[in-house]
Protein backbone atom coordinates (compact mmCIF):
# COMPACT_ATOMS: atom_id res chain seq x y z
CA UNK A 1 0.00 0.00 0.00
CA UNK A 2 1.28 3.15 -1.11
CA UNK A 3 1.17 6.71 0.66
CA UNK A 4 -2.00 7.47 -0.94
CA UNK A 5 -4.40 4.79 0.28
CA UNK A 6 -5.15 7.49 3.58
CA UNK A 7 -6.38 10.26 0.95
CA UNK A 8 -7.96 8.16 -1.12
CA UNK A 9 -9.87 6.12 2.17
CA UNK A 10 -10.81 9.51 3.32
CA UNK A 11 -12.07 10.83 0.21
CA UNK A 12 -14.60 7.94 -0.10
CA UNK A 13 -18.33 8.49 0.32
CA UNK A 14 -20.55 7.74 3.79
CA UNK A 15 -22.96 5.61 3.64
CA UNK A 16 -25.75 6.13 6.34
CA UNK A 17 -27.20 2.67 7.14
CA UNK A 18 -29.63 3.64 8.79
CA UNK A 19 -33.54 3.90 7.98
CA UNK A 20 -35.35 6.73 7.52
CA UNK A 21 -38.09 6.01 9.94
CA UNK A 22 -35.56 5.41 12.59
CA UNK A 23 -34.31 9.61 11.94
CA UNK A 24 -38.06 10.85 11.23
CA UNK A 25 -38.74 9.54 14.84
CA UNK A 26 -35.79 11.27 16.85
CA UNK A 27 -36.86 14.63 14.76
CA UNK A 28 -39.56 14.10 15.91
CA UNK A 29 -38.67 13.19 19.75
CA UNK A 30 -36.65 16.29 19.73
CA UNK A 31 -39.62 18.27 18.00
CA UNK A 32 -41.59 17.04 20.98
CA UNK A 33 -39.25 17.86 23.93
CA UNK A 34 -38.44 21.37 22.84
CA UNK A 35 -42.34 21.49 22.45
CA UNK A 36 -42.61 20.63 25.89
CA UNK A 37 -40.27 22.97 27.25
CA UNK A 38 -41.81 25.70 25.42
CA UNK A 39 -45.42 24.67 26.75
CA UNK A 40 -44.04 24.36 30.79
CA UNK A 41 -42.11 27.49 30.57
CA UNK A 42 -45.87 29.46 29.52
CA UNK A 43 -46.89 27.03 32.42
CA UNK A 44 -44.69 28.93 34.68
CA UNK A 45 -45.45 31.99 32.93
CA UNK A 46 -48.74 32.19 33.67
CA UNK A 47 -48.49 31.15 37.37
CA UNK A 48 -46.37 33.69 37.98
CA UNK A 49 -48.67 36.35 36.57
CA UNK A 50 -51.76 34.79 38.48
CA UNK A 51 -49.77 34.80 41.50
CA UNK A 52 -49.24 38.45 41.38
CA UNK A 53 -52.34 39.24 40.38
CA UNK A 54 -53.91 37.30 43.64
CA UNK A 55 -51.36 38.91 46.05
CA UNK A 56 -52.71 42.49 44.19
CA UNK A 57 -56.37 41.70 44.22
CA UNK A 58 -55.72 40.27 48.08
CA UNK A 59 -54.04 43.85 48.76
CA UNK A 60 -56.43 45.60 47.11
CA UNK A 61 -59.34 44.05 48.83
CA UNK A 62 -57.89 44.51 52.29
CA UNK A 63 -57.38 48.41 51.31
CA UNK A 64 -61.40 48.39 50.39
CA UNK A 65 -61.95 46.57 53.58
CA UNK A 66 -59.88 49.17 55.50
CA UNK A 67 -61.18 52.46 53.96
CA UNK A 68 -64.81 50.93 54.12
CA UNK A 69 -63.90 50.28 58.07
CA UNK A 70 -62.99 54.23 58.39
CA UNK A 71 -65.82 55.49 56.19
CA UNK A 72 -68.32 53.80 58.51
CA UNK A 73 -66.59 55.30 62.02
CA UNK A 74 -67.00 58.72 59.76
CA UNK A 75 -70.54 57.72 58.92
CA UNK A 76 -70.98 57.29 62.91
CA UNK A 77 -69.38 60.49 64.00
CA UNK A 78 -71.49 62.83 61.49
CA UNK A 79 -74.54 61.19 63.09
CA UNK A 80 -73.26 62.21 66.30
CA UNK A 81 -72.28 66.04 65.10
CA UNK A 82 -75.57 65.88 62.77
CA UNK A 83 -76.49 69.20 65.41
CA UNK A 84 -73.21 71.38 65.32
CA UNK A 85 -74.73 73.44 62.03
CA UNK A 86 -77.86 73.50 63.23
CA UNK A 87 -76.45 74.66 66.86
CA UNK A 88 -73.68 77.30 65.13
CA UNK A 89 -76.35 78.65 62.86
CA UNK A 90 -78.57 79.56 66.01
CA UNK A 91 -75.21 81.11 68.07
CA UNK A 92 -74.26 83.08 64.93
CA UNK A 93 -78.13 84.68 64.86
CA UNK A 94 -78.09 85.30 68.83
CA UNK A 95 -74.54 87.01 68.16
CA UNK A 96 -76.32 89.23 65.19
CA UNK A 97 -79.28 89.73 67.35
CA UNK A 98 -76.62 90.74 70.22
CA UNK A 99 -74.79 93.52 68.34
CA UNK A 100 -78.02 94.42 66.69
CA UNK A 101 -79.81 95.01 70.11
CA UNK A 102 -75.71 96.46 71.63
CA UNK A 103 -75.16 98.63 68.55
CA UNK A 104 -76.66 101.50 70.27
CA UNK A 105 -75.31 101.21 73.73
CA UNK A 106 -73.72 104.81 75.76
CA UNK A 107 -72.37 103.07 78.63
CA UNK A 108 -73.08 106.32 80.81
CA UNK A 109 -70.41 105.74 83.41
CA UNK A 110 -68.04 105.90 81.65
CA UNK A 111 -68.99 109.65 81.10
CA UNK A 112 -69.87 110.42 84.96
CA UNK A 113 -66.61 109.16 85.86
CA UNK A 114 -64.89 112.00 83.22
CA UNK A 115 -66.93 114.40 84.54
CA UNK A 116 -66.47 113.92 87.92
CA UNK A 117 -62.67 114.20 87.04
CA UNK A 118 -62.95 117.10 84.63
CA UNK A 119 -65.44 119.43 86.16
CA UNK A 120 -63.79 122.48 87.29
CA UNK A 121 -64.08 123.55 90.84
CA UNK A 122 -66.00 126.81 90.23
CA UNK A 123 -68.74 124.73 89.12
CA UNK A 124 -71.39 122.00 90.85
CA UNK A 125 -73.55 120.22 89.14
CA UNK A 126 -77.28 120.06 90.34
CA UNK A 127 -78.63 117.32 87.68
CA UNK A 128 -78.12 115.66 84.42
CA UNK A 129 -80.15 114.06 81.78
CA UNK A 130 -78.79 111.72 79.38
CA UNK A 131 -80.68 110.10 76.62
CA UNK A 132 -79.91 107.76 74.21
CA UNK A 133 -81.53 109.46 71.06
CA UNK A 134 -80.25 106.57 68.54
CA UNK A 135 -81.32 103.69 70.90
CA UNK A 136 -84.83 105.24 70.63
CA UNK A 137 -84.94 105.65 67.42
CA UNK A 138 -83.63 102.26 66.29
CA UNK A 139 -86.57 100.51 68.17
CA UNK A 140 -89.10 102.63 66.43
CA UNK A 141 -87.60 101.83 63.19
CA UNK A 142 -86.80 105.62 61.97
CA UNK A 143 -82.55 104.57 61.46
CA UNK A 144 -81.34 101.70 60.81
CA UNK A 145 -78.20 99.49 63.21
CA UNK A 146 -74.99 101.64 63.33
CA UNK A 147 -76.48 104.73 62.63
CA UNK A 148 -77.36 108.17 64.43
CA UNK A 149 -79.45 110.68 64.40
CA UNK A 150 -79.32 114.62 63.53
CA UNK A 151 -77.98 117.10 66.45
CA UNK A 152 -79.75 120.78 66.06
CA UNK A 153 -76.98 121.65 64.35
CA UNK A 154 -77.05 118.83 61.53
CA UNK A 155 -74.53 116.41 62.85
CA UNK A 156 -75.04 112.54 63.32
CA UNK A 157 -75.84 112.32 66.90
CA UNK A 158 -75.88 109.01 69.07
CA UNK A 159 -77.58 111.13 71.81
CA UNK A 160 -77.53 114.08 74.28
CA UNK A 161 -76.52 115.19 77.74
CA UNK A 162 -78.56 118.20 79.36
CA UNK A 163 -76.98 119.65 82.63
CA UNK A 164 -78.07 122.42 85.12
CA UNK A 165 -75.76 124.00 87.82
CA UNK A 166 -74.11 127.02 89.20
CA UNK A 167 -71.11 128.85 88.34
CA UNK A 168 -69.51 131.26 90.41
CA UNK A 169 -69.09 133.38 87.32
CA UNK A 170 -68.97 134.13 83.68
CA UNK A 171 -65.40 132.74 83.82
CA UNK A 172 -66.76 129.73 85.43
CA UNK A 173 -68.91 129.10 83.06
CA UNK A 174 -66.88 129.30 79.98
CA UNK A 175 -64.55 126.79 81.64
CA UNK A 176 -67.26 124.65 82.30
CA UNK A 177 -67.72 125.24 78.24
CA UNK A 178 -64.33 124.26 77.87
CA UNK A 179 -64.60 121.67 79.65
CA UNK A 180 -67.03 119.87 77.48
CA UNK A 181 -65.56 120.75 74.53
CA UNK A 182 -62.46 118.45 75.35
CA UNK A 183 -64.13 115.10 76.33
CA UNK A 184 -63.95 113.00 74.14
CA UNK A 185 -67.37 111.78 72.41
CA UNK A 186 -68.69 115.30 72.97
CA UNK A 187 -70.58 117.04 70.13
CA UNK A 188 -71.33 120.74 69.86
CA UNK A 189 -71.39 121.52 74.12
CA UNK A 190 -73.72 124.89 74.16
CA UNK A 191 -74.62 127.20 76.89
CA UNK A 192 -78.55 127.72 76.89
CA UNK A 193 -79.08 130.01 79.99
CA UNK A 194 -76.91 131.90 82.07
CA UNK A 195 -78.91 133.50 85.30
CA UNK A 196 -77.77 135.30 88.22
CA UNK A 197 -79.65 133.66 91.85
CA UNK A 198 -81.34 135.60 93.74
CA UNK A 199 -79.51 134.00 96.58
CA UNK A 200 -76.10 133.42 97.63
CA UNK A 201 -74.60 130.47 98.89
CA UNK A 202 -71.56 129.46 101.38
CA UNK A 203 -69.31 130.61 98.29
CA UNK A 204 -71.09 133.57 97.76
CA UNK A 205 -72.90 134.50 94.89
CA UNK A 206 -73.49 132.42 92.08
CA UNK A 207 -75.32 132.12 88.53
CA UNK A 208 -77.70 129.31 87.42
CA UNK A 209 -76.19 127.75 84.78
CA UNK A 210 -78.23 125.21 81.95
CA UNK A 211 -76.10 123.74 79.48
CA UNK A 212 -76.29 120.51 76.96
CA UNK A 213 -74.15 118.53 74.65
CA UNK A 214 -74.50 116.14 72.07
CA UNK A 215 -72.77 112.46 71.59
CA UNK A 216 -70.86 111.88 68.37
CA UNK A 217 -70.60 108.22 67.03
CA UNK A 218 -67.37 107.87 69.27
CA UNK A 219 -70.23 107.20 72.37
CA UNK A 220 -71.54 104.20 70.93
CA UNK A 221 -68.94 101.09 73.19
CA UNK A 222 -69.51 98.59 70.39
CA UNK A 223 -68.00 96.44 73.25
CA UNK A 224 -70.21 93.72 71.28
CA UNK A 225 -68.91 94.04 67.57
CA UNK A 226 -65.82 91.82 68.35
CA UNK A 227 -68.25 88.91 68.94
CA UNK A 228 -69.69 89.56 65.47
CA UNK A 229 -66.12 89.70 63.72
CA UNK A 230 -65.16 86.80 65.48
CA UNK A 231 -62.67 88.35 67.66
Amino acid sequence: MTTLTPTRLAQMPRVNLLPPEIAAAAKLKRLQVMLGAMLLAAMAAVLLIFLVASNQIGGAEDELATAQAQGNVLQSEVATYAEVPKVLAELNTAQANLVTASTPEIRWSFYLNDLSLTIPKTTRLASLIAVNDAAAAQLDGSVTTGEGVMSPLGQVSMGSMTFTGRSTNFDAVASWLRSLAKQKGYLEPTVQNVIKAEEADTAGTFYNVESSTQLSLEAASNRFLTIANGE
